[in-house]
């Protein structure tokens, strides 16, 4: 005689799992699969600029202080296809500054990180400073409300 696998342990698994499910699908809105209605003309080109806009537009303005290590060009580059723009940059190392600005010609060089930190119109910062420095960056950032 062949004995059944399927005990209570699993009967009260699957069931709980569906009823979850259950409950997951009858919080989704009512018309969640219905068809749109068709768009006209003059909606659809509406539409197309409105996508436009917001993808041709930075999200947000972003600057670096310190680059003393090569991943703030993956770091950058990682904001920038998140519609980031980059507006400035300080480091301390004149060599470091020429090869980031091959890179990126856009930005500007900051005098003094100062600069970058009053910014108001800076929303983040990034940095690839020596390690031991980092913490300093990050309080000085948190201090000036970024």
């Amino acid at each position: 005689m062949k004995y059944s696998t399927f005990n209570r342990r699993k009967f009260i698994k699957y069931t709980s799992g569906t009823a979850a499910a259950m409950g997951l699908i009858s919080a989704l809105p009512h018309n969640i699969f219905a068809t749109p209605a068709p768009l006209a003309n003059e909606e659809i080109i509406l539409e197309e600029e409105k996508i436009k806009r917001i993808y041709s537009e930075p999200r947000i303005r972003f600057a670096v202080i310190g680059i003393n290590h090569n991943h703030i060009i993956s770091q950058v580059d990682a904001v920038i296809r998140g519609g980031g723009q980059l507006v400035s940059l300080y480091a301390k190392e004149a060599n470091l500054i020429t090869d980031f600005i091959k890179k990126y010609p856009q930005v500007k060089v900051a005098g003094s990180e100062k600069e970058i930190l009053e910014d108001k119109t800076i929303q983040l910062i990034l940095s690839s400073a020596i390690p031991v420095n980092r913490a300093a960056i990050g309080i000085r950032v948190m201090q000036h409300g970024k």
